[in-house]
C-alpha cells in the first residue's frame, strides 16, 4: 500500500486504488496521502505503475499542489513514477495552466480599482 520511512514516502496507486477507475475522487484521496508525507518526509514518490490515470484523477491529486507548495519544494520533494509519455503530457498541461491560473488572480489582485467615469 504505502510505505513511509525516515527520509523517503512511497505511495503505491495501483496499491491504494486497486482496479477502481482513477476519477477524480480517487485524485482527491491521493492527494490527502501526499498531504499527510510531505512534512515528515524528505521525499514522496508516486508511483503510477500499472495505471491508466484520468485527467480530474491528475488534476485533483497533483495539480493541487500547485500554489499550496512552491514549485520549489514541489520539485525537491516529488517524485513521480511509472507515468506514460501521454500521462506526462497531460500533467505537463495541468501544471502550466495552474501556473497561469495562479500568476492571472496575482495579477488581478493587484490590479488597481479604477472607477469608469462616463460622458454625459
Amino acid at each position: 500500500m504505502t510505505d513511509s520511512k525516515d527520509t523517503a514516502a512511497k505511495i503505491s496507486i495501483h496499491d491504494v486504488c486497486g482496479t477502481a477507475p482513477l476519477t477524480g475522487t480517487n485524485g482527491i484521496r491521493i492527494h490527502k496521502l501526499i498531504l499527510s508525507r510531505w512534512e515528515p518526509s524528505k521525499t514522496v514518490e508516486v508511483d503510477f505503475t500499472n495505471v491508466l490515470p484520468s485527467f480530474t484523477f491528475l488534476k485533483e491529486a497533483i495539480g493541487e499542489l500547485i500554489g499550496r507548495f512552491t514549485k520549489a519544494e514541489i520539485v525537491v520533494k516529488l517524485k513521480l513514477t511509472g507515468l506514460s509519455a501521454a500521462d506526462k503530457t497531460i500533467l505537463n498541461g495541468i501544471v502550466v495552466n495552474r501556473y497561469h491560473s495562479l500568476a492571472n488572480a496575482e495579477k488581478a489582485k493587484n490590479r488597481p480599482q479604477t472607477i469608469l467615469k462616463l460622458k454625459e
